[in-house]
């Protein structure tokens, strides 16, 4: 027993060495850390997406490794529950969809590029990820999962040997009980409750991780570490988009009834009982955080078809015609660039908006350079055109020339699936992948 207890001590002791690792080196992590509680385990270590299981031996193999190695082990798991692997594609043959998982798993953790969790990327990973590319396998879970379910038996194996990492038995729905008793109910309804919570939970930090990195970023002034920013989170369509742009909002006053400073009881008191006296009238103005002023630059080289630019700009302005997003007062400046500007034009209304794609052409068609766009962007913040300037999109391929110096306002470069994109973007930019499919004919 006492042995036992030491082993436990001394397998807590190395988690949470990899935790406080795992936070300073990305602190977009540091909520995940918090979502599940740990258990000991004799089987494999894993997750339900509610608990972390860990087994004590493997713990210290992995330790003799080299501490790395168990920050990688834990941030996989981490990776595992942040996309609730562990209760999606259970319509899908167990063993392709856990495959997919665990290789889309350490596909992000790789394009994070942190040092520490075996990075460079090995040889043996990286010819699989080039290997699946060149084959046309799209990296997304679900559609990875479909593709894989036509492989033989020894390449899915070669696969594994590569990128099993956990146990994934913790996955597996117990199978209803036709005639439960009522203690069985409660513990099975239970589990169900725990199971939403935890859901809810992992949905709000994987909502705020792509603002709290931002936020790093800024405290930490771009230092070199920045390169741990580009934290690939696989989009849920337009889901995180909209939590994306939220980042680039300023707050300002704007006129308003400002209903939730109104108390009624008041109101209606001096309404029955004076003439010509009312108590408290709600305020004519209130304070909102939206977007105001924006930049959306567009790469117009041979890549990014008028079909696929379009797509892309009519997805922005659904966001953007959501109520709260805009203030009254905005301006949304449109920039075509491939090696030169080849348009720019300033939008300040819907009906501007809807004109533009309406007649838009994408111009230019040449090669790729970036560093036009923000010499066009500094040249009207000098000039006063741009005054509250909070960021750009730059929706491209990724495969162009990058200004070395990073600009005073923040910066995305937005590609619009992994099929399209054929570069990173600079190294001080964040980079977001929309997942989106488009018809790429012309």
């Amino acid at each position: 027993m006492i042995v036992r207890e030491k082993k436990e001590a001394l397998a807590r002791d190395v988690l949470r060495l990899a935790e406080g690792s795992i936070q300073r080196k990305l602190p977009a992590f540091g909520a995940a850390l918090g979502v599940m509680e740990g258990e000991w385990t004799a089987r494999g270590s894993g997750t339900d997406v509610q608990k972390l299981y860990w087994n004590r031996e493997e713990v210290f193999r992995l330790f003799r490794e080299g501490l790395e190695q168990v920050e990688r082990r834990y941030l996989h798991l981490l990776l595992h529950g942040m996309y609730l692997h562990g209760l999606r594609g259970r319509e899908l043959p167990e063993r392709v969809w856990w495959l997919a998982c665990d290789l889309m798993t350490e596909y992000r953790i790789d394009r994070m590029h942190v040092p520490g969790f075996a990075w460079p990327i090995p040889g043996e990973r990286s010819r699989w990820y080039r290997r699946l590319q060149e084959e046309g396998a799209v990296l997304q879970e679900r559609k990875l999962a479909e593709w894989l379910g036509g492989w033989r038996e020894e390449r899915l194996q070669e696969l594994e040997d590569v990128f099993r990492r956990d146990d994934h038995v913790y996955w597996r729905e117990e199978d209803a009980v036709g005639e439960e008793g009522r203690t069985e109910r409660q513990e099975r309804a239970e589990k169900m409750r725990k199971t939403a919570e935890a859901v809810h939970r992992w949905r709000t930090v994987f909502e705020q991780a792509q603002l709290r990195e931002a936020e790093h970023r800024r405290q930490a002034g771009g230092s070199a570490g920045a390169r741990a920013e580009q934290i690939v989170l696989q989009k849920e369509r337009g889901y995180d988009y909209r939590q994306f742009l939220k980042q680039f909002a300023v707050e300002q006053e704007e006129l308003s009834l400002d209903m939730d400073s109104f108390d009624p009881i008041p109101y209606d008191y001096s309404r029955r009982m004076y003439e010509r006296l009312v108590f408290l009238e709600p305020l004519e103005y209130r304070d909102m955080c939206r977007l105001q002023e924006f930049v959306i630059a567009i790469d117009t080289s041979g890549s990014c078809s008028g079909e696929i630019v379009r797509r892309f700009l009519t997805e922005t302005w659904e966001i953007f015609q959501e109520k709260d997003n805009f203030f009254r007062d905005m301006r949304i400046h449109l920039i075509q660039c491939d090696c030169a500007v080849q348009e720019h034009v300033c939008v300040t209304c819907e009906e501007e908006w809807e004109g533009y794609l309406e007649h838009m052409t994408v111009k230019g068609h040449g090669d790729t350079d970036f560093t036009p766009v923000f010499q066009l962007v500094d040249r009207l913040i000098r000039d006063g055109e741009l005054q509250n300037l909070k960021g750009l999109l730059y929706f491209t391929d990724g495969d162009g020339i990058c200004p070395d110096r990073r600009p005073d306002y923040d910066t995305a470069f937005v590609f619009l699936n992994e099929e399209l994109q054929r570069g990173r973007g600079p190294v001080w930019a964040q980079t977001l992948t929309l997942d989106m499919e488009v018809e790429t004919g012309r």
